[in-house]
């Protein structure tokens, strides 16, 4: 079954990189680095590049599917952050680090 959808990703792939190769690309307006791609071609080379670690969830049970929770963890520092610009003391950011993982560890 792995083995399937592992194929099935992979054909997908080769049928999309016919698909971004006819995207329009602008042209690069020097002379060093890299060729310039699409959106969807540089979409394309990261999903080929980095395939084991898309693709690690379905082979390792541990691997969560998708890190939703780490950003909803971060999410309420970076509130706390818009809402009053920083924290006033060092101590006062642990106190709060604190907190926000006490209670995320309790809705867990």
């Amino acid at each position: 079954m792995l083995k399937r959808l592992e194929s099935q990703y992979d054909s997908i792939l080769v049928r999309g990189e016919a698909e971004w190769q006819n995207d329009p690309v602008r042209e690069k307006t020097g002379p060093r680095g890299r060729k310039m791609k699409s959106k969807a071609g540089n979409l394309g080379h990261r999903l080929q590049e980095y395939k084991t670690a898309i693709l690690n969830f379905l082979f390792d049970p541990r691997v969560p599917f998708d890190n939703n929770q780490a950003e909803r963890d971060v999410r309420m520092v970076k509130v706390k952050q818009k809402i009053s610009g920083y924290f006033r003391t060092w101590d006062g950011a642990v106190y709060f680090a604190r907190i926000r993982s006490v209670i995320s560890t309790l809705i867990k």
